[in-house]
């Protein structure tokens, strides 16, 4: 009996060993298998349920033959009726389990065939769809790009606006011409409308580009619903028992769905090719709009370059002739600073002028005196060379006439001898020589008798 009890309760923990490995790698092939097809199904489901439930089963038995091997090391007992109901019940456990696993291979190789028929009977539907949806994704694209080159377009033509503006006003600060200026404000006036058209044709065009993509992007939702709804449909037939014809009707009404599909991107291809002519058309005026602008501000640069070069003439001339004013002026101001110092050498000439008059006056006057008294000195001269002269013809006379003289007679006599001898022509001559004359300006000295080689040196010092 303790043979056959070790025999059994060795059995028991192979059985238990094969009966929890082969559920976990079947458990584990399963959902492997459930999770490459992407959904589940009812009856798989049970399945698990089922087989969790054997799990715990087989946990409590093996907890129970646990705690009945360390009894049996302990007592040499038989075992009771109860251990072999509990045998049985395991191996009854583990023929359904197996039954189980492969019933849910057998539903799962079945759904695997009717997904592939699914995909064999949809798979052009879908790839069109598909591809027309990305089809629409690239004109999408291209049309955003094409929008977005277009706004920077825009913006250049913003900026260039502008500098037109700018220039504009630099001109009217420049004081340009008013027809010009009225030129020049109708075309800005004009660019500003077509500016401001093309913008609101941007708007309008974001906008049904935005639209476009919303509406793709809704189809594209309506699209994985639809295969969503396939998916989930064919699930609940296969796991309801559902017949082949509602799985074809269904079928059907998915079909007109898409074909409805299709229709509405059709028709959405046709609008959005008529408004890509609308575009293209906007585009071929914008660049006409465009063409003339640029011809119509290249004229105004060449205008506006060729009054540049005129008034850059103009201003090279001022400055010549501003520069030639200041030369003009700086030798005004040389000349002036010169006249004023010969100003002041004139006014200190002058003034040594009217010294050297007053002085020459007064040496005049000294001159006039000096002849005065000279004339006076030559004028006594003659007097006494005339007196003298009258006394020598007078003294034979009076020898003849008085040949002795009385006494009064001797002593007019000795009176007229000391007379002649104090007036005697030497005397006088030398009286005359005592005194000297000078010479006013040089100081030059003369004796009075050379009075006349005086009045010579006055004129030659003078003159």
């Amino acid at each position: 009996m303790k043979v056959g009890f070790d025999f059994v309760m060795v059995s028991f923990a192979n059985i238990s060993c094969t009966d929890i490995t082969p559920d976990m790698a079947a458990k584990g092939a399963k959902e492997t298998f459930v999770n490459k097809l992407g959904f589940k199904s009812s009856h798989s489901k049970s399945v698990e349920l089922e087989v969790e439930k054997l799990k715990r089963e087989n946990q409590q038995l093996k907890k129970s033959l646990e705690d009945t091997k360390r009894a049996g090391r302990h007592q040499n007992t038989q075992p009771d009726p109860d251990k072999a109901k509990l045998l049985e019940r395991i191996l009854a456990l583990e023929t359904q389990r197996e039954r189980s696993s492969q019933q849910l291979l057998e539903r799962e190789q079945e759904i695997s065939g009717l997904r592939q028929q699914l995909r064999a009977a949809h798979g052009d539907v879908v790839s069109s769809l598909q591809s027309q949806l990305e089809q629409k994704q690239q004109e999408a694209q291209q049309r955003e790009r094409q929008f977005q080159a277009l706004s920077e377009e825009t913006e250049d033509l913003k900026n260039k606006y502008c500098a037109v503006s700018e220039r504009c006003d630099t001109l009217e600060k420049q004081k340009v011409p008013s027809g010009e200026l009225a030129v020049v404000q109708e075309q800005l006036r004009d660019a500003l409308e077509k500016n401001h058209n093309w913008l609101v044709y941007d708007q309008q065009r974001e906008a049904y580009v935005q639209g476009v993509l919303a509406r793709t992007k809704e189809l594209e939702m309506q699209l994985n619903e639809a295969n969503q709804a396939l998916q989930q449909q064919h699930k609940e037939a296969n796991s309801n028992g559902l017949s082949g014809q509602v799985a074809q009707q269904e079928l059907e009404a998915e079909r007109a769905r898409v074909t409805r599909i299709q229709t509405e991107l059709e028709d959405l291809r046709g609008r959005y090719e008529e408004k890509s002519r609308e575009a293209a058309q906007a585009r071929e005026q914008l660049l006409e709009e465009r063409k003339r602008e640029r011809e119509a501000l290249q004229e105004e640069r060449r205008c506006s370059s060729e009054r540049t070069a005129r008034l850059q003439g103009e201003l090279e001339e001022e400055r010549r002739r501003v520069a030639e004013l200041l030369m003009q002026v700086n030798l005004l101001q040389k000349s002036l600073m010169t006249q004023q110092g010969e100003q002041k050498r004139i006014t200190v000439l002058e003034q040594q002028i009217q010294l050297s008059a007053r002085e020459s006056e007064n040496e005049k006057l000294d001159r006039q005196s000096l002849q005065h008294q000279l004339h006076k000195v030559l004028k006594e001269l003659r007097k006494a060379r005339d007196q003298i002269t009258r006394l020598e013809s007078a003294k034979p006379q009076r020898e003849s006439r008085f040949s002795e003289p009385s006494s009064c007679n001797r002593m007019d006599f000795e009176k007229l001898t000391i007379q002649d001898r104090t007036t005697s022509p030497s005397k006088v001559h030398n009286i005359l020589d005592e005194s000297l004359l000078e010479c006013p300006n040089c100081g030059a000295s003369y004796p009075t008798s050379q009075h006349r080689e005086l009045l010579t040196h006055l004129d030659y010092c003078f003159s």
